[in-house]
């Protein structure tokens, strides 16, 4: 069960990725002063996870990760290994959801209303956050996060590096 848990995260994950058919939005400390940042390093997150879980999750993990250092990078930013200006973390959820459409309404003889038809939709949301912290105070100074639909998440590395894009569009914020 943990196994299918965790293979549909990461499949919402590269789902996420796609462009178009993601919802993405920002929110980010309006006291921080970003222009004061200008190294990064990533947080060293859950060590707990089972070793054959970290493997199968690698593969997503690297493509994430890569996106956002090359979007950092082309801002200007450089990635470090010691102290850095902020630290960047990224989580992934799933849930699972329930779309019902009914149309088909019309006119039968005598005036009456006849027929409707009636389409379930069962489908995975997922959900894509990229967090930026500051290292000092340990406070959250600008989260963004997508979310779509797993039947678009299928995609590849181009599409996790397009949502990455518009995930860190207007980072640093003026």
């Amino acid at each position: 069960m943990k196994r299918v848990i965790f293979l549909s995260l990461c499949a919402i994950a590269i789902g996420l990725m796609t462009c178009s058919p993601i919802s993405v939005s920002r929110d980010y400390d309006s006291e921080t002063d970003f222009s004061e940042y200008r190294t990064f390093r990533w947080v060293k997150q859950d060590q707990n996870v089972p070793p054959a879980r970290r493997a199968e999750h690698s593969l997503l993990e690297r493509r994430v990760k890569s996106a956002v250092d090359t979007e950092l990078t082309e801002k200007g930013f450089r990635k470090v290994t010691g102290k850095a200006d902020f630290l960047v973390a990224w989580h992934i959820g799933a849930e699972d959801k329930v779309n019902v459409e009914r149309y088909g309404y019309r006119y039968g003889p005598r005036g009456r209303w006849y027929g409707t038809n009636v389409q379930v939709h069962h489908y995975k949301e997922g959900t894509l956050i990229i967090d930026f912290v500051d290292p000092d105070e340990k406070v959250l100074v600008w989260r963004s996060t997508a979310v779509g639909s797993m039947r678009y998440f299928t995609k590849g590395e181009h599409e996790i590096r397009s949502s990455v894009e518009r995930m860190l569009e207007g980072f640093p914020p003026e």
